[in-house]
């Protein structure tokens, strides 16, 4: 078995996705949907604007039926994020009775992508502190099925089982193993740092999974944060190492600098969490690994191979 597996492909059709939010609209707004505009998505996943009653709204749609608990579990994450002060966009309602599909509403944030402004650095501090006040909703289990769901079979009850189960530390080992990332020495070092985290018995807290300036609105005057998007990837983790792991791994010195101080991190604490983001960091690469091995793009895989070797550290000896 691959990390990843093959998915059926369920195929939505923008004729079959507009009907649907037409009928979407009609049933929750009374009216027939204005301004409906595609977001993109692709081939299962189909976004569009629309406005209705005089204000803007996002409908999110999935061709595959049990996108319906993902979906819940936004809305779940969403809700408690926001009152812990972090803006994102209301989620409005989650549900598969208007439509054969599951569909998420919310309302249409503002802003530009935080990616096009030029105030990087203060947008990441900024995204530091939102992260740090994400930390702070607590949960109950650990990976993606915690309090947003009911269900008790499918919870991990402990951050080994999760690792082991849910997240597949063996198999991404195996990876990169097989793709001689790492030497005999890093290989022990990377799976030492795995039995200590292990053994934590560190509370689970909400993770936003993604935090990258992709995934943030900021307005285009200040540069302030308007909106955190995209909580497809959110879980429950003990904090903060599974976002911080995620989030400065493609960032540049200084703006690692900046995220961390926003977060409230020392240097003295941010020196005692590295090795076990540097352990995440590259259990979440295997992947991406696999995938270029399976395509047989070598150059593509030579060059990931330098990026987690460290190739690109000017500051090592």
């Amino acid at each position: 078995m691959t990390l990843a597996a093959a998915e059926e492909v369920r195929q939505l059709s923008p004729r079959q996705a507009r009907a649907a939010v037409a009928s979407i609209v009609q049933r929750y707004f009374g009216e027939r949907p204005k301004r409906l505009k595609a977001q993109g998505g692709g081939l299962t996943n189909r976004v569009y604007e629309f406005s209705a009653a005089g204000k803007a709204y996002i409908v999110r749609m999935h061709a595959d039926p049990t996108k319906l608990g993902a979906y819940l579990k936004e809305q779940w994450a969403t809700r408690h994020a926001r009152e812990a002060g972090v803006p994102v966009p209301a989620v409005l309602e989650v549900s598969n009775e208007a439509a054969p599909h599951p569909y998420m509403i919310c309302e249409k944030a503002t802003g530009i992508s935080a990616c096009i402004h030029s105030q990087r650095r203060h947008i990441l501090h900024e995204m530091g502190g939102f992260t740090r006040a994400i930390h702070s909703v607590r949960t109950r289990g650990f990976g993606e099925v915690f309090d947003w769901s009911h269900n008790t079979l499918s919870r991990c009850a402990s951050w080994a089982d999760y690792l082991d189960e849910g997240f597949e530390v063996e198999q991404r080992l195996a990876v990169l193993e097989k793709q001689r990332v790492l030497d005999r020495a890093a290989m022990k070092a990377l799976r030492g740092r795995l039995e200590e985290m292990r053994r934590w018995k560190k509370p689970p807290v909400l993770q936003h999974g993604d935090m990258r300036l992709k995934n943030a609105l900021v307005d285009p005057e200040t540069g302030h944060v308007t909106a955190l998007l995209d909580w497809e990837n959110c879980l429950s983790a003990p904090g903060p190492y599974w976002d911080l792991a995620i989030a400065l791994h493609d960032l540049g010195i200084d703006e690692k600098q900046e995220f961390a101080d926003g977060y409230g991190l020392k240097p003295a604490a941010l020196a005692e969490l590295m090795p076990f983001l540097r352990a995440l960091n590259l259990l979440h690469y295997a992947v991406s690994l696999e995938q270029k091995a399976s395509q047989r793009d070598r150059a593509a895989l030579a060059w990931e191979r330098a990026r987690l070797q460290g190739v690109f550290d000017l500051y090592r000896f």
